[in-house]
């Protein structure tokens, strides 16, 4: 629910930079620099190459009711067969508590499952995710578990977290 209590309804999408309207871009690029720069107060270079490269996954999370907004977003970046990456999380303030980035991380990791498919790998395909140190025990309830020290990105806490389908 929102601050209102009512209960979102929510679309989540996938496509490549390269896919999306322009509109669309400015979107994400916008909630992405409010919530992490703005909101979060670190200010580090949130446009990044990693954005625009074939191989990168940008979910989409749309509230449907009352027309489309950009209320989060995640992407999925990496070789299958190398270890895969989700990152850059996010949910506008009006929108959280409701699961949304829930929604957000098991799609991400469907499509990390999806991309895996494919490889000949006994020992499982690789997924990694850079967490705030608040939110490890929220990616434990995905399967992910931490495995190096603490350490600063983007003046923030972060454990590197992994965990293999």
């Amino acid at each position: 629910m929102n601050d209102k209590g009512v209960t979102m309804s929510v679309y989540i999408t996938g496509k490549r930079l390269m896919d999306m309207t322009v509109a669309q871009v400015h979107d994400l690029y916008k909630l992405r620099v409010d919530i992490f720069v703005h909101e979060q107060e670190s200010p580090y270079q949130e446009i990044d190459d990693t954005d625009i490269h074939p191989g990168t996954q940008h979910l989409l999370a749309y509230q449907t009711d009352g027309g489309l907004r950009l209320i989060g977003t995640a992407r999925v970046f990496g070789k299958p067969d190398e270890g895969q990456h989700i990152g850059r999380v996010c949910v506008v303030g009006d929108a959280r508590g409701q699961g949304i980035a829930t929604q957000l991380v098991d799609k991400a990791l469907e499509v990390c499952t999806e991309r895996a498919a494919g490889i000949d790998s006994n020992k499982g395909a690789l997924i990694e995710v850079n967490a705030q140190s608040h939110l490890v025990g929220w990616y434990e309830r995905f399967g992910f578990v931490v495995d190096g020290d603490e350490f600063e990105e983007a003046g923030r806490p972060h454990k590197h977290m992994s965990m293999r389908i």
